[in-house]
């Protein structure tokens, strides 16, 4: 016989599973849908604003070409399925990631999670980027006035997670993307949710993971940069006029993987993949697996494959191709240290190198 106790508790745990489910249920039909209207449509692409949102951070996820939404956890998971930061189990974390990416321009990348328990788990996440000094030009000085700029685009981000239950996983990223060069600037408020199911279909290492990303505000750039200096028919006098400019949207995506994993007795071998549906783009496919040796060592890989248009078949391609990568954890004291690297050849721009350090405790 259950005391009263035990029955409230019972009946507590099972209306938190009918909301997962609920959840779930809700998201994977908005997905499906939208897929199903979408998936291959060339008509699609387009201009976005803010595209600095797209550039992937995190050596571990990108070594694995971005293909495990389902299984990513702690700091790695706030830009690739923020559910999976409710997974943190020390009480706080910290990330640094470096990258080279096209014409030479860096990408850096800083987090800091702190778990709070049965509240769930809070982070700090900022990625910025480095474009060095790029010669101002005018139309009287072509090969330079002598001076420099350096654009600053930057996107902050405040991410909370929670374990609705021990399989399920819910979480939001609230962002701040910011771009400006001299003399103008634009800015957008976006989020990304996600969840996480782990045990799919109580199946032991078969786990399924959801986000929709970029959800927010348009970008429009405004400044001095666009006055500009006129004299108005039948006038005499100038005046300054503001030159308009346009308001687009930010590159929403919806994203669907599964991911299994698998006990080899030395290790675990995780395998997963990812369909990764775009607003102003043609889809992706992500394909990408992880060997981990005792814990202590990973082999990681993965793939991205663009889905063409059947009517378009030689309309529109990706930069990114294969991506390979490892790493390794290590326990010092109480604290875990980790070190993880990816490299991504680019056929138009060079290799990509993506360095993270990362400190548990």
């Amino acid at each position: 016989m259950y005391n009263m106790e035990e029955i409230i508790e019972r009946e507590k745990h099972m209306k938190r599973h009918n909301i997962s489910y609920q959840l779930i249920s809700l998201l994977l039909i908005t997905f499906v849908c939208c897929t199903f209207l979408y998936a291959g449509d060339a008509s699609r692409v387009g201009t976005a604003s803010g595209v600095q949102v797209q550039v992937p951070v995190g050596a571990r996820a990108i070594g694995m070409g971005g293909a495990d939404l389902a299984y990513v956890s702690s700091l790695d998971a706030i830009y690739w399925n923020p559910a999976g930061l409710g997974r943190m189990e020390e009480r706080a974390a910290a990330m640094f990631t470096t990258q080279n990416i096209i014409a030479d321009i860096n990408v850096n990348y800083f987090a800091v999670g702190f778990n709070a328990g049965r509240l769930g788990v809070l982070g700090v996440s900022l990625k910025s980027f480095s474009f060095g000094d790029i010669p101002i030009t005018t139309v009287e000085a072509m090969d330079g006035t002598g001076a420099t700029y350096s654009p600053t685009f930057a996107t902050g981000g405040l991410s909370y997670s929670k374990l609705l239950t021990d399989r399920i996983g819910f979480g939001v990223n609230a962002k701040v993307v910011y771009e400006s060069v001299p003399r103008a600037s634009a800015t957008a408020f976006a989020v990304d949710i996600g969840i996480q199911y782990q045990q799919l279909l109580t199946i032991e290492g078969l786990s399924l993971g959801m986000v929709i990303k970029n959800i927010g505000t348009n970008m429009h750039y405004t400044g001095s940069a666009f006055l500009e200096k006129a004299t108005d028919l039948g006038e005499s006098y100038s005046a300054y006029r503001y030159r308009p400019t346009s308001s687009d949207q930010l590159p929403s995506t919806l994203e669907m993987g599964l991911s299994y994993k698998l006990n080899l007795g030395v290790g675990d071998l995780l395998v997963a993949g990812q369909f990764q549906n775009n607003n102003f783009e043609q889809d992706q496919l992500k394909v990408g697996a992880e060997l981990g040796i005792k814990n202590l060592l990973y082999l990681r890989g993965g793939y991205h494959f663009l889905v063409k248009d059947p009517d378009n078949p030689d309309y529109g391609e990706t930069v990114y191709s294969i991506a390979l990568g490892g790493g390794m954890k290590y326990s010092i004291g109480g604290s875990k240290l980790f070190l993880d690297y990816a490299f991504q050849p680019m056929e138009y721009f060079g290799n990509g190198n993506v360095f993270s350090i990362g400190i548990a405790f």
